[in-house]
């Protein structure tokens, strides 16, 4: 929609007061304490920069009031392409803004929901006991045998592939399965390439022992998938590892002051605690794939585009958190894109449902929730709270904030009114998610 919006001099003189009065507080200009400098003076050295804010801050404001006025649903400002303030104060403001789509609000209150609820088991406990436990243990060398699983081998070894080292033929795979001098390798079908374990199982200290193992075409190093690698390897010492008792000793040493019971009642509660929270988010998760599958509507391509491209950053940083090399990701880039825009288009119809919600529940954010949103996204991206709502304010950031806070109302309310059913977690989904 084209908006062609006329500011009063009234209004714009009242915001343009404001804002150079706050520049003659700030200003510091010779031959004058400070706060004290002529009006004038003031404007004629910052006029621009008075000027710039008075119209970025009025042009957001006169938009969001325009369309309130011909009873728009406003989605974003596409575009201010003229915010011009005259000499007599008045101000012309051309923009173009994207409209919330129009649908048949659906029915919000008393979903059914079914939702499955992790149970904490005394296996749980025990599980990450045995986790925290695992850094106090000791290894002890073993003379009198020969290697077996789940030791702990001292082995220099090297890999080639048809007479070049592994290192040279692949360069991006991991160093280890290229070889490495007296390192420490756990005898498991998990090390290094599948077989390895099992090639050098039976060998003697001091003993060397040369293999072939192929590579599996599903190994996750693509450049020696299905190739031949030549180990040759040889063992200098064999280790066991010797857990440290479940005792109170231990237990003070992993909680200071804390016995094993009063411990195991601490990781009880956590995991309770986390069992609980995950179980919110599971509602919540499931009455907004319930109010989607309720209705549709024509999302906004702008709209789809911007959440896309957020998504993408946190498809890509969490990818390169998990240790994903930027080449990994690039070869994945057809699928990370397409995955995210299905999600960007379920995410900003879940937004437009909601703010309809929140618009007929008459639900709103608080000055101290705006506040507070404020203050935690200051701390995150570490800057001044005053400078945050100043940028905040040009941009209609602070409108997007308010959204934001609605969004998350509405769910809560939607939620807080569903039915839900408590369906028990298989056992193999509580151990992932105790791990």
């Amino acid at each position: 929609v084209n908006l062609e919006i006329d500011r009063p001099a009234d209004r714009v003189t009242k915001e343009w007061n404001t804002v150079a009065k706050a520049y003659q507080k700030q200003a510091r200009i010779p031959g004058y304490r400070p706060g004290k400098a002529p009006m004038a003076m003031i404007e004629s050295r910052y006029g621009r920069d008075i000027e710039s804010e008075v119209s970025d801050t009025l042009s957001y404001d006169a938009v969001v009031e325009a369309t309130k006025e011909k009873n728009l649903r406003l989605h974003a400002i596409q575009k201010i392409s003229e915010s011009s303030i005259a000499a007599d104060k008045s101000m012309k403001i051309r923009a173009v803004v994207v409209r919330a789509p129009d649908f048949d609000l659906p029915e919000y209150k008393n979903l059914a929901l079914e939702v499955p609820r992790r149970a904490v088991t005394e296996a749980d406990v025990d599980q990450l006991l045995e986790y925290l436990r695992d850094p106090h243990s000791t290894f002890e060398p073993v003379t009198d045998r020969a290697l077996a699983m789940e030791d702990f081998a001292v082995v220099t070894y090297e890999g080639k592939i048809e007479g070049q080292p592994l290192a040279e033929v692949a360069p991006k795979a991991p160093a280890q399965l290229g070889g490495r001098r007296n390192g420490w390798v756990l005898m498991s079908e998990g090390t290094l390439i599948p077989g390895f374990a099992k090639a050098i199982e039976g060998m003697k200290i001091d003993e060397q022992r040369t293999f072939t193992l192929e590579v599996p075409e599903t190994f996750p190093v693509p450049e020696i998938q299905g190739k031949k690698v030549d180990y040759t390897v040889t063992l200098h010492g064999i280790n066991i590892r010797k857990q440290a008792p479940l005792d109170d000793a231990l237990a003070d040493k992993i909680e200071p002051g804390s016995t094993l019971e009063a411990l195991k009642q601490k990781i009880r509660e956590r995991q309770q605690e986390s069992a609980d929270y995950q179980f919110d988010v599971a509602k919540r998760n499931a009455a907004v794939k319930k109010l989607l599958g309720l209705f549709t509507c024509e999302l906004p391509e702008q709209a789809v585009a911007l959440e896309t491209g957020s998504i993408l950053k946190d498809i890509v940083a969490e990818s390169q958190a998990r240790g994903m090399s930027d080449d990994d990701i690039k070869s994945h880039t057809d699928q990370i894109v397409e995955t995210a825009g299905e999600n960007a288009r379920e995410r900003v119809r879940a937004n437009f449902v909601l703010l309809r919600i929140a618009e007929q529940e008459k639900i709103e954010e608080t000055e101290s929730e705006l506040y507070q949103a404020v203050l935690e996204m200051a701390e995150r991206h570490r800057i001044p709270v005053k400078k945050l709502v100043k940028d905040l304010s040009r941009k209609g950031g602070i409108g997007r904030i308010r959204e934001q806070i609605r969004i998350t109302k509405a769910l809560d309310y939607v939620v807080s009114n569903a039915t839900v059913t408590e369906l028990s977690e298989p056992k193999e989904s509580a151990q992932e998610a105790t791990n």
